[in-house]
């Protein structure tokens, strides 16, 4: 595509992108001033749609103000842009890829002052906001979410440099509340994180338009931290290892979260603390460093020889034997724009979410659960998945994981319960009608049969667990959040523990446990006896 430097603002773009992903054509969105001369770098909102729109939704749609957005950016000469998203994603996945592609698209077409850009988004594009700056806060200003969720508190401590602005309606509560801005803003304000959060009186889930101005000015009020001396940043997945001038490399143990500190003492000092990790990379920059002495490095306490780190270098940290050893070489940067890059596996059997009882999915996500957290059983349902199912044969990449899992990628949750009260929970789940089915409760670490004849709440006829023993119990965090699986009246009545393992690193953690191995197997452990 052509540069857009000759266009006069204002103008109101409807242009694709070409995705590396797939070779496909990618509509999005862009919105430039009258201010826009295309010489003079100006700010950039980047717009998340929400569940069910597009790209054009906060340009037309009369939900979201009809060109609200569009007047209100003319007026601050802020530049505007919005992808697809790739429908359900959640931007993760494709999702987080077709951001991540336009925003690299948009720089390439017009200046832009990349200080000086802010995201932000509508419900699932709420969730996607806190998503992406979790994951790249060095590429933002801020995030400002819009009656957003977000279920991996393990990754709130990476916004260390990031200001965060939650909006939640008065009337969309508490759902979104709780899962969300209320848990987000009090792990950031502990931490003493820049974060606001603001409930709009008499407003509902969409608050976009009545909150148009204040996002905008909020917006253009925001600068990057560009060279930040202290980083925080933990990462589930090496492929979302990196922020600033520091990358998580290699996992230790996959599941928990690899942890990184780094914080620059003087320009010829670092401190590094690392947990669950065994190769870091960082990148000294001119602006914090002296690059023409060795940097001092200390890791977890230990101070190493002096590395002389030339421009465009790097400095490798390596666990080797349970000694961290350093060493500078050539600078190896993966662009964030490169898709399948980390394989963790194959294929042999596919788990499917097929089955009107058991489902092999069900029965291998509740086994990564169980062993992933050291549960004595794992619990685990169909209901809301929207996953594009895997191949037998194929070959799967890191970053398929979340569209297999899709749309969730929640933090696990464990409560200790007695077998009593568990039977109480499969039972309510047992219930006719078709769509009830996907909440058929699926199991690891035990085995139950049913029988849809008999009275509701006397369906179960054959089971291993015993009634008065207490059970540590797995789920993700969604189940207890949302009801996903229906807990026989126990809704916000159980007392439990989230974890810092989310679904999407315990599948990961399974496949590198069984050799890069994917098998399903239906093994009886749900069965239907009704005649």
């Amino acid at each position: 595509m052509e540069s857009l430097k000759s266009v006069q603002g204002p103008a109101d773009l409807a242009l694709t992108h070409r995705s590396p992903a797939d070779g496909t054509d990618q509509p999005f969105r862009l919105f430039l001033p009258r201010a826009y001369d295309g010489q003079t770098p100006l700010p950039l909102l980047i717009v998340l749609h929400g569940t069910g729109g597009s790209q054009d939704t906060y340009f037309d749609h009369p939900s979201h103000g009809g060109g609200l957005y569009q007047r209100l950016a003319d007026e601050r000469g802020l530049m505007i842009v919005s992808p697809h998203g790739r429908g359900i994603t959640e931007y993760r996945g494709i999702g987080e890829y077709d951001v991540l592609c336009v925003l690299e698209q948009v720089k390439s077409l017009v200046p832009v002052d990349e200080d000086r850009v802010v995201l932000s988004g509508l419900s699932m594009g709420g969730t996607g906001t806190s998503h992406l700056c979790c994951r790249y806060p060095h590429l933002f200003a801020g995030g400002a979410a819009i009656g957003s969720c977000f279920e991996d508190l393990a990754l709130v401590p990476n916004l260390k440099n990031l200001p965060m602005y939650y909006i939640q309606g008065a009337d969309d509560w508490p759902t979104y509340g709780k899962e969300g801005p209320i848990p987000i803003s009090r792990r950031m304000q502990e931490l003493g994180y820049d974060v606001t959060f603001w409930v709009v009186p008499d407003t509902p889930h969409n608050a976009v338009p009545q909150t148009a101005a204040q996002v905008l000015d909020w917006a253009l009020e925001r600068r990057r931290v560009r060279h930040p001396r202290s980083v925080v940043f933990h990462a589930h997945l090496p492929i979302h290892g990196r922020a600033y001038w520091t990358e998580i490399r290699e996992i230790a143990d996959p599941g928990p979260p690899a942890k990184l500190q780094a914080d620059v003492l003087d320009n010829h000092t670092l401190r590094i603390q690392v947990e669950n990790a065994t190769r870091i990379a960082l990148f000294p920059e001119p602006e914090l460093f002296d690059l023409s002495a060795p940097i001092q490095v200390t890791v977890n306490g230990t101070l190493l020889p002096g590395v002389t780190c030339a421009l465009g270098q790097e400095i490798c940290l390596l666990l080797d034997s349970g000694v961290w050893r350093a060493k500078a070489g050539l600078r190896s940067l993966r662009p964030l724009t490169a898709y399948r890059t980390h394989r963790v596996g194959t294929v042999v059997s596919a788990p499917t979410q097929d089955g009107p009882a058991e489902t092999t999915m069900g029965n291998w996500m509740a086994d990564a659960m169980r062993d992933a957290t050291g549960a004595d059983i794992a619990i685990y349902n169909r209901r809301h998945y929207r996953g594009i199912p895997l191949r037998n044969g194929q070959e799967l990449f890191m970053i398929d994981l979340f569209d297999w899992i899709r749309p969730y990628a929640w933090c696990l949750s464990t409560f200790q319960i007695s077998g009593r009260d568990l039977l109480d929970i499969l039972e309510d789940n047992i219930r006719d009608g078709e769509k009830e089915k996907e909440f058929l409760v699926q199991v690891s670490g035990f085995r139950y049969a049913f029988d849809r004849s008999r009275p509701q709440g006397n369906r179960i006829v054959e089971t291993d667990i015993v009634p008065t023993r207490t059970y540590r119990v797995v789920c993700e965090k969604q189940t207890l959040s949302r009801e996903n699986i229906h807990l026989a009246g126990r809704y916000e009545k159980i007392p439990h523990e989230d974890l810092e393992i989310s679904i999407i690193s315990a599948a990961w953690r399974s496949i590198h446990r069984h050799h890069g191995r994917i098998e399903a197997r239906a093994e009886g452990r749900v069965r239907d006896l009704t005649r």
